[in-house]
């Protein structure tokens, strides 16, 4: 069996699967926002109570974070935990007792739709988290790409188009990373926000504005077409950098009714011409695709160690 760690800032769920993947028990615990020593302990407590439900103390365990993990000092880059600029992982694996790993949330979500998920079967797999922010993870064959700076999918970060900037009469907003200007300060859900409040004066939540345009409200679509032709845009680019042959929705924003479909009918107008389009779907396994990517780290780590 394999356990599986999906840490975010409001729940820390822990989740058991068999050796097929498929998840036999789950429990979630609030995250602390204390201190580091009580975000460490609440984490030992998830693992414990896997290692129990497995009856198994070497019971391989995976982890995804909300950030990265500098490859060489270490540290963690965690904006929105107790985690940020220490030695998470190690001192994580310390406390334990063994070896944990650890990986970024959007990456372990497109290694579980590229192995078995939306993108199987597929060369070159990009995996979208549309959600509180904006990230992904490149994957080929079935496997993560290997990465300098573990950066490969943050995608999130690339500045806005300044052709947009101009036509669109867009904010240029400052973002969590310390940058200005960046996609996820506008295509994240909160940044769906923003662009209402932008072009309307009205605050909505994202889901609210989806649901005002389909009831008619000329706004609203305005606002969520502005939104979508960003979108488009940004895969546009990952097209260009990437090339992928298929490129996977998750997150909040991946449930808006037809998402996929309207992306492909509209991606056309945005790419160079003469391209084949790569596949847009969104994900198959939904909420639970980032924690089970989480798994599969685990069952790696168990392939690498010979056991």
């Amino acid at each position: 069996m394999f356990g599986a760690i999906d840490l975010g800032g409001t729940k820390i769920e822990a989740c058991l699967f068999d050796q097929a993947l498929q998840a036999v028990s789950k429990k979630r615990i609030a995250t602390p926002h204390t201190s580091y020593e009580d975000l460490l302990d609440a984490i030992a407590e998830q693992c414990d109570w896997l290692m129990q439900r497995a009856n198994d103390r070497r019971l391989p365990i995976g982890m995804g974070i909300p950030g990265l993990i500098d490859r060489r000092t270490g540290l963690s880059t965690t904006a929105n935990l107790q985690a940020m600029n220490h030695p998470f992982q190690a001192d994580l694996s310390a406390r334990l007792g063994r070896p944990m790993t650890v990986e970024n949330d959007c990456k372990c979500f497109a290694l579980s739709e590229a192995r078995g998920g939306a993108g199987d079967g597929y060369p070159v797999v990009f995996g979208l988290i549309l959600g509180t922010g904006v990230g992904g993870g490149v994957c080929r064959q079935g496997q993560l790409l290997g990465h300098h700076n573990g950066l490969s999918g943050e995608v999130g970060h690339i500045p806005l188009p300044a052709h947009l900037v101009a036509q669109l009469n867009l904010p240029i907003l400052g973002c969590g990373c310390g940058r200005t200007g960046c996609y996820e300060t506008l295509l994240s859900g909160p940044g769906m926000s923003r662009l209402c409040e932008h072009m309307t004066g009205v605050s909505r939540s994202a889901m609210g504005i989806v649901e005002g345009k389909l009831l008619g409200d000329t706004d609203l679509k305005d606002v969520f077409d502005c939104w979508l032709t960003l979108l488009c845009e940004l895969l546009h680019t990952i097209e260009l950098v990437i090339d992928p042959d298929c490129i996977v929705l998750g997150g909040g924003l991946s449930r808006i009714d037809q998402l996929a479909a309207q992306l492909s009918a509209q991606f056309p107008q945005h790419q160079l011409p003469g391209l084949q389009a790569p596949q847009i779907r969104c994900a198959r396994f939904g909420d639970s695709s980032g924690v089970r990517g989480a798994a599969m780290l685990a069952q790696q780590f168990l392939i690498n160690e010979g056991c």
